[in-house]
């Protein structure tokens, strides 16, 4: 047994699929089933069912849970090791949804690679609720989205309070409210009540989201049904359907550079909950029990100090011209 077939084992674990696991791993399925094999022969236990379908058997589940622990812990040695090292090489790995390392990133990683150039980071792409899970379980080095409350056992830093807009064009409000829609969107460019809205479709997040339970509940104090037109994974696939007026959708402060670069005169009204504007809490954390290299420490310091910068410019930048300001 060695810790390259636990690896092999448990990404093969979280996908079930050989071909999509081999091709991940840049191994052959040969290869890769030779690892399992050596595993299975090692513990004398079978690890996964293969009919009808890839599946873990209770054995399986049992090594999964103990071989994450294992890879956690090794990676906390190396990264342990990494600071008395001359070469200062070592890993980082950033949970963190992929559009707002495509805002972020550009503006950390320079600052970052001048210091340490020897750091591998590896981009963790998954939802806020499973990187909290890996956050606790050592897979992750560093959280960065969202989350509503704090942990005993993490160190939590709030580093942008994201705001929360709905969005839809002129020709959708006259649609629905035709020779009153001036009026409404007067009133909603000051903060919107979803009672105002009652009448429109809208296009929303997937239930399991968290922006979706953040906009059920305002629905459920707005005493709103919501007429749900589509549901998407994606606030980008709304965001290409928006010329077409399906629905109203809803979008974060982070992502109105794209909204307004694919949609220059689209309207976003501040969502406001109980009179107050909504805030979509953005943080950076990480598990206070876990050793935190230097290089870890001056990334955090790097994110803090720029990460709002990086919205409030480009946000700004993209607002000017429009002819609708943007209540922050």
């Amino acid at each position: 047994m060695n810790l390259i077939s636990l690896y092999y084992f448990v990404e093969l674990a979280k996908e079930l699929h050989v071909t999509n696991t081999a091709q991940k791993l840049y191994i052959s399925q040969q290869n890769l089933s030779q690892h399992i094999q050596r595993l299975e022969q090692y513990y004398g236990v079978t690890l996964f069912h293969r009919k009808p379908k890839l599946a873990l058997t209770y054995a399986g589940e049992q090594l999964f849970y103990s071989a994450t622990k294992i890879l956690a812990e090794e990676h906390e040695l190396l990264n342990r090791l990494s600071a008395v090292s001359s070469n200062n090489v070592g890993s980082l790995k950033v949970g963190i949804p992929a559009y707002r390392a495509q805002i972020c990133f550009p503006e950390i990683l320079p600052s970052f690679y001048e210091k340490w150039p020897n750091v591998r980071i590896e981009m963790i792409d998954e939802s806020s609720t499973r990187m909290e899970e890996m956050l606790f379980e050592g897979e992750l080095d560093l959280f960065i989205g969202i989350m509503y409350q704090d942990h005993p056992k993490l160190e939590v830093m709030t580093i942008l309070n994201d705001y929360i807009y709905l969005v839809c064009s002129d020709e959708f409000l006259k649609r629905y409210y035709q020779d009153s829609y001036p009026e409404l969107k007067h009133r909603a460019g000051q903060g919107v009540d979803l009672k105002w809205f009652s009448r429109v479709p809208f296009m929303l997040p997937k239930p399991s989201m968290r922006l979706r339970k953040t906009l059920d509940t305002c629905f459920q104090e707005a005493k709103v049904t919501p007429r749900v037109f589509l549901e998407s994974s994606t606030t980008e696939l709304l965001i290409s359907l928006c010329p077409y007026n399906y629905g109203a959708f809803f979008c974060t402060q982070m992502r109105l550079p794209l909204l307004f670069e694919k949609n220059p005169n689209v309207n976003v009204f501040p969502l406001k909950r109980n009179g107050e504007v909504m805030r979509h809490r953005l943080v950076l954390a990480y598990h206070k029990e876990r050793y935190l290299p230097e290089y870890a420490k001056d990334f955090i310091e790097i994110t803090k100090g720029s990460f709002r910068d990086i919205v409030d410019m480009r946000t700004k930048r993209q607002s000017e011209d429009r002819r609708q300001s943007v209540v922050f």
